[in-house]
């Protein structure tokens, strides 16, 4: 067998050209599958451990799936804002343990600013670990106008500690303007998560009422609100409290109780609200999407058929110019079925070089563009090993390398036998 495989590598490295070309465009179509299947794992693994600290998200009535993405990914606008005095009562609730309040409409440079409270730094998770400080503190929930940045931020827009921010009404269109009358402090700065956070600028819901407040006139209620800051004077807060939230984080004493904790939620008296299952909304999510992911698979696995194919192909078009060389083989003794046996092995090797090239390929491109990856979408991949789905995936296409190898295989044990010793094929 250690012969035959010999002169199998023997017979392809004469041809390395073609056959370096066939290797290549095998290994290209197996990193796009790999690829592809790795990224639709990771991304929903990524997605579903970005929410992890939370049981629910209440959001107005509305769709489930859209407030998950508005509220948590900062994907979408949110359609409209529920009550302030929904809060007190999320609170009051046996099930509830804590909640916490999210407020959205500003911008930072193009990022989410989030108005929030204190408490977020100690109850939101990301991969099932709580935030951190990679420098500074989170804002004091008794001072206007101090701004807490994800790592994401600082580092494009290169903040350091003590920075004077100011943001933008909207989503920081041309026609948005500025709120330049109340400039914030950098006061701290998220280490890195990988999450939606590592995105956001966070403030207190009462710097974002405070921005608000007599917004275009300068002064509420005669205060000068830009002539204030994190280190200065502090204005009384009763005036200052939210009228409006987009959404509240919450979480339960126990999360066996969240269908229970749900419906409490939901015939809560006034305006009507929407509890949201994390991980229910994410499912919805990836059932909508099933149809895109599937079309992407199937486009790779074409890809994959095409380069077998190409492998099927440069064979039998070898054969012809190698006929001669199996007639040599066959006058030294070989038989036809040594012949079929050669170029099935020939085929096979062609094919397991594709597809290891093809899985060097996909990781090799992981990893080089894992860190874009987690900054711009907040999606962290897995290098080494398939996932069990890959696994499968690499076993159909080493499977339809053995059934492409069959057919050139088939050929020269058909030209071995018709052309058996025949002079002619010796000149």
């Amino acid at each position: 067998m250690s012969v035959w495989f010999k002169l199998a590598l023997l017979s392809a490295w004469s041809r390395r050209l073609a056959v370096g070309l066939v290797v290549a465009s095998l290994g290209l179509a197996c990193a796009l599958v790999l690829t592809v299947q790795q990224l639709r794992t990771d991304s929903r693994q990524s997605f579903s451990q970005a929410v992890s600290g939370v049981d629910l998200i209440v959001g107005p009535r509305g769709s489930a799936t859209e407030i998950l993405l508005y509220s948590v990914f900062q994907l979408g606008r949110p359609t409209a804002n529920m009550s302030a005095k929904v809060l007190p009562e999320l609170r009051a609730l046996p099930l509830v343990r804590w909640a916490v309040p999210i407020q959205l409409g500003d911008s930072y440079q193009g990022f989410p600013v989030w108005g929030t409270e204190a408490e977020f730094f100690q109850r939101f998770q990301v991969h099932g670990q709580a935030l951190g400080f990679k420098e500074g503190q989170a804002f004091d929930s008794n001072s206007l106008y101090q701004v807490v940045l994800g790592a994401e931020v600082a580092r494009r827009l290169n903040h350091k500690l003590g920075d004077a921010l100011v943001v933008t009404h909207g989503s920081g269109q041309a026609l948005d303007k500025s709120h330049d009358d109340a400039p914030f402090t950098l006061v701290g700065i998220l280490q890195p998560t990988g999450g939606s956070v590592d995105r956001a600028v966070l403030v207190s819901v009462s710097s974002y009422e405070a921005l608000h407040h007599g917004w275009g006139v300068g002064e509420f209620q005669g205060l000068r609100l830009g002539s204030f800051s994190g280190a200065g004077q502090k204005p009384s807060f009763k005036d200052l409290q939210p009228r409006e939230y987009t959404a509240v984080l919450v979480g339960l004493h126990s999360r066996a109780q969240v269908f229970s904790a749900r419906r409490a939620i939901e015939q809560l008296p006034g305006a009507p609200l929407t509890a949201v299952l994390p991980g229910v909304a994410l499912d919805d999510l990836w059932r909508s999407l099933s149809l895109v992911e599937d079309t992407l698979l199937i486009i790779g696995f074409a890809v994959a058929t095409t380069g077998m194919l190409s492998v099927v192909a440069v064979m039998l078009v070898a054969l012809g110019a190698r006929r001669r060389e199996l007639s040599i083989l066959r006058a030294l003794g070989a038989s036809p079925s040594a012949v079929f046996g050669l170029l099935y092995l020939e085929a096979i090797v062609l094919g397991l070089a594709g597809l290891l090239l093809g899985f060097a390929l996909q990781q090799a491109g992981l990893f080089l563009a894992s860190a874009w990856l987690r900054e711009s979408f907040g999606l962290s991949v897995s290098l080494g090993l398939p996932s069990a789905q890959g696994l499968m995936m690499l076993a159909g296409l080493l499977l339809g390398v053995f059934v492409a190898a069959f057919i050139p295989a088939l050929r020269a044990y058909r030209l071995s036998l018709a052309d058996g010793l025949n002079p002619a094929q010796l000149h």
